[in-house]
Formats: structure tokens, C-alpha cells, sequence
């Protein structure tokens, strides 16, 4: 398989689980939290093809050096984006029972007398802490959003034909749009009206 094509299907596979994950947030809670799964897997997949050097995975650290502004931004940006969707993955993993989502809950215990009073100081404590995670949560998720706009806008500012190579069957259409563009370039314009 084509190195390209490799990275078009991940970018394809993590953009779409995470903008079904973001407009899902508050409506389904249980298919919010498997897609936080599937993008805590893409991640992971993604840090490793980095390790490993994989063809047709950019490399994510930046490299500076003299004329590498642009590559250097753009593998910047990348790891903003990493680290604002790793943050996000984290903070939602907090708030969530990992471990009933899951199906491998522990066998319920009767509590002895006395525990409800403590029992209910740890609950209210908990509930606040995880409305602030879950605000961390919220903002963490908009700045990934936000940040992976201003990646795909430095992108087609900068490596416009990269940008576009990663829309799937890109380079099948500026094929046929260079044949037509050349077959309509030598027709001088009385003939073209003709058409």
C-alpha cells in the first residue's frame, strides 16, 4: 500500500471519530466514551508509527535548522495538537467508570454502619472535582478543534498540494482536471464556444 494512502486513512479514521466524539459529548454519553476509546487507540497508534519511523508518517518532533520555518511550524503545530488531544483523552478517561464501561466491575460490598457520613463528604468532593474535569475536559476538546482548523489552514497556506493529497482521490481528480485543462488549452476561443 501507498505510504500516502496509509496516512490519508488514519487522518480520515481519527478526524471523523473525533468530530463524532465532539458533537456527541452531551447527547450519548456511552458512544462518547468508546469513541474517547477509539481516539485514545489512534493516538497511541500514532505515537508508535512515530518510534517506529514508518513511511509516509511525518515525523512529529520539530527539527530546526536554516530553511526549515515551515516544517518546523508545521511539526509544532502537530505536537500542539497531539498534546491538546492527549489532554483531552485524559481528563475524559478521569470522569468516566472506566472499569463499568468496561464490564469488569467488581462484586458489590455491603458498607459497615457508620460509613454513609463519610461515604457522602467523598461523594460531594468527587462530584466537584470531576465538574471541574469535566470543564478542563470541555476547553481541552475546543482547543483541539481549534487547533487542528489552524492545521489544516497553515497547511493549505503553506504545503497547499500536501493539504490537498490527504483529501482521498485527490490526485485522481487533478489528473483529470490537467488533461481537461490541457486538452481545453489548445483550442483557441472560437473553437471553445463550439463547446
Amino acid at each position: 500500500m501507498n505510504p500516502i494512502y496509509r496516512l490519508r486513512i488514519f487522518h480520515l479514521l481519527f478526524v471523523l471519530v473525533f468530530l463524532i466524539a465532539y458533537f456527541t459529548g452531551d447527547e450519548s454519553d456511552l458512544l462518547h466514551v468508546w469513541l474517547g476509546y477509539g481516539l485514545l487507540t489512534f493516538l497511541v497508534v500514532r505515537l508508535l508509527m512515530a518510534l517506529a519511523r514508518v513511511k509516509g508518517f511525518p515525523a512529529l518532533w520539530p527539527s530546526f535548522g536554516s530553511g526549515m520555518a515551515v516544517a518546523t511550524v508545521s511539526r509544532a503545530l502537530l505536537v500542539a495538537l497531539l498534546l491538546s488531544t492527549g489532554v483531552t483523552l485524559a481528563t475524559g478517561l478521569t470522569m468516566v467508570d472506566n472499569a463499568r464501561v468496561l464490564g469488569i466491575t467488581p462484586v458489590p460490598t455491603i458498607a459497615p454502619a457508620g460509613v454513609d457520613e463519610a461515604r457522602e463528604k467523598s461523594t460531594r468532593a468527587t462530584h466537584e472535582f470531576l465538574e471541574d474535569i469535566e470543564d478542563v475536559h470541555e476547553i481541552a476538546a475546543s482547543t483541539t478543534l481549534g487547533l487542528a482548523g489552524l492545521h489544516v489552514a497553515f497547511l493549505l497556506a503553506f504545503r497547499r498540494r500536501f493539504a490537498l493529497n490527504m483529501i482521498p482521490a485527490f490526485d485522481v481528480l487533478a489528473r483529470r482536471w490537467r488533461g481537461f485543462a490541457s486538452k481545453a488549452g489548445g483550442l483557441g476561443l472560437s473553437q471553445m464556444r463550439n463547446y
